[in-house]
């Protein structure tokens, strides 16, 4: 996982923002163009749900909720990409005996 700008020391934030400030436009525009962009998405969820959420996030030492449900959402998406990979480059028969050994769980 990448460190956030904020978790870093006063003195590596502040080398990071000089060589920021240093950069000439074309360089700083060329380096935001590269930088990954978020989607906003919204999903609703019961209050309880949510108050579950963000006592766990703190007792893992996560910043806030989303952040964690976000890792939780990744991992799991890659989880179920191999999943899916092995199954594709497997017969049909094998297919359907894992997928009913799942749902079996």
């Amino acid at each position: 996982m990448k460190t956030q700008f904020s978790d870093l020391s006063k003195a590596e934030q502040e080398k990071i923002e000089r060589e920021y400030h240093q950069m000439n436009p074309a360089e700083f525009d060329d380096l935001m163009s590269q930088a990954e962009t978020d989607t906003t998405a919204s999903i609703r969820l019961p209050g309880k749900l949510v108050e579950t959420l963000k006592v766990v996030a703190k007792l893992e030492g996560e910043r806030g909720y989303q952040s964690m449900v976000r890792k939780w959402i990744t991992e799991r998406l890659q989880q179920e990409a191999r999943l899916a990979l092995r199954l594709s480059k497997m017969p049909l028969k094998e297919v359907v005996a894992v997928l009913e050994g799942q749902l079996t769980k």
